[in-house]
This record gives C-alpha cells, sequence and structure tokens, in this order.
C-alpha cells in the first residue's frame, strides 16, 4: 500500500466516524453517510459553512470515473445536500478528470496540503500552559473551543454536540491546553490502521502565540506513537504566495513533510 493510500484510509475512517452521531445530533444536522467500498460521502445537510459536507477515500479499491461521481452525487441529492466537497488525492484523479468535473459541475476550489512524520522521538515543548488529555466530563467543554477557535457558525450548538459525540467514538483522544482553569486551546488524534490523524487544533485568539498548538502536537505525536502508529498525518490549507499559515509552520517544526498537495473539488446543489 503506497504512503497515498495509507494516510487517505486513515483519514477517511477518523472522518467517517463524525456521521455516527447520536440521532438527536444527526437530525439537528441533516446528518447521511453512504460508504462506497473503502470510500465514503458524509452530508450535513443543516451546516451553513458547507464545510461539513466531504467525500473522502475515492480512488484506492476501484477507479474514479462519471458513473461514480454521478452515483454519489445520486447519494448527496438524495440527502439534500447544499454542497459536497470531494477530497481526492491527486495520485486518483482519471486522465478525464476535467471532462467529469465538466459533466457533473464540480469546480475547484482551495488546496490543501498533506503532511506526514514516521515515528522517532519528540521533542518537548516549553510553554506556560498546562497540556492533557481532556477526560469525558470535558469533552463539551472542549467541542465550544473548537467551534469558537474556528469561527464556525453554530447558532444552534449542532456542530459542537456532533463534536462532543465524535469525541467517545473507537480510536479518538481529545486534548487541551489550559490557563489556569479556562480551557483555551484544543486538538484531537484519530487512530486507524496504524496512522495518528491530527486534527481539530485551536487556540482562543486571545491565548495564541504561547505555544499551545506545538505543545499539543507534541503530546499527540507522543501518543500515538506510544499506542503503536508508526506514521502521523494531518491536513491544513496551502498558503498563497507571500502568505504564512501557522499550522503549517507549527507542523514542519515537529517534523512533518509535505507529502503532496490535494485540491478540493466542490459540487453545489
Amino acid at each position: 500500500m503506497s504512503l497515498t493510500e495509507r494516510v487517505e484510509r486513515a483519514e477517511t475512517e477518523v472522518l467517517w466516524e463524525l456521521a455516527q452521531s447520536p440521532p438527536p445530533v444527526a437530525e439537528a444536522l441533516g446528518i447521511s453517510g453512504r460508504r462506497f467500498g473503502a470510500a465514503m460521502a458524509m452530508i450535513f445537510a443543516n451546516d451553513r459553512s458547507d464545510y461539513w459536507s466531504q467525500a473522502h477515500g475515492f480512488g484506492f479499491d476501484s477507479p474514479i470515473d462519471s458513473a461514480l461521481i454521478g452515483e454519489v452525487l445520486a447519494f448527496a441529492r438524495s440527502a439534500d445536500a447544499r454542497v459536497l466537497n470531494f477530497h481526492l488525492a491527486p495520485e486518483v484523479l482519471p486522465d478525464d478528470w476535467d471532462e467529469i468535473c465538466a459533466e457533473h459541475g464540480l469546480t475547484r476550489g482551495g488546496t490543501w496540503v498533506k503532511a506526514v512524520r514516521a515515528a522517532g522521538p519528540v521533542e518537548p515543548v516549553e510553554t506556560d500552559l498546562r497540556i492533557a488529555q481532556v477526560e469525558p466530563d470535558g469533552f463539551a467543554q472542549w467541542s465550544a473551543v473548537v467551534v469558537k477557535g474556528f469561527g464556525m457558525p453554530d447558532e444552534t450548538g449542532g456542530v459542537a454536540a456532533m463534536l462532543t459525540a465524535w469525541a467517545a467514538r473507537p480510536g479518538v483522544r481529545l486534548y487541551g491546553a489550559w490557563a489556569g482553569s479556562e480551557l483555551v486551546g484544543v486538538g484531537a488524534l484519530g487512530m486507524a490502521g496504524g496512522v495518528g490523524e491530527l486534527v481539530c487544533g485551536a487556540t482562543l485568539p486571545a491565548y495564541r502565540g504561547r505555544g499551545a498548538q506545538s505543545a499539543i502536537m507534541a503530546r499527540r505525536l507522543e501518543d500515538a506513537y506510544a499506542a503503536g502508529c508508526s506514521l502521523a498525518a494531518s491536513e491544513t490549507g496551502k498558503p498563497g504566495p507571500g502568505e504564512h499559515n501557522s499550522s503549517l509552520a507549527n507542523m514542519e517544526r515537529r517534523g512533518f513533510k509535505i507529502a503532496y498537495e490535494r485540491p478540493i473539488y466542490r459540487w453545489q446543489a
């Protein structure tokens, strides 16, 4: 199995757990999920940010073609999707991908970078904040910081409730940074297929620049490797010319290397 396939499959499994929310949460956000072999599509029909409706893991079990994309979009329409964001590794895109996009109304959006780090020593990070794993009684508070830290629209509390439910799923661990008794920074580790997927890193604006994310990242790496993961992976937006992405800079300082760039292709109803 190639490195690309391995990390894409791991990300797919970690994110699929988001679609396993309990009925009240699923109904509030309009969550539907469907597997297509090892790949998946999940729809969040009531998500105003249009971020959470995503398709992952395609192109490894079978080649991507127009019929497959049509089948995925038929599911999206049946689930009342507003949008569907296809996250597809560049190596699985067919030669006629541009024609498939034109046929089905997919447009290219932003580009993410996939960064990976093989298991190895993790340098400690100094910070005046307390770094620890979040216990179950703190899951809701952790979710609230994710929503606030990323500036997600969540007037109904549905996204926070979804993240709180996801926190209890197999292979998921939550981490936090505390200033005194206040939780001010967060991150999560999802483990699948021997890969530790680092997600949901966010810090409240007033506490940025104090090493929260670097320290949480180091702790997650240590725990992933201790749990038997031989590889860690994470994603972030590709910075434009002259731009700086602090998340990517943190990853590179912690030993991550960019494996590939992954454009997002969006279908909109």
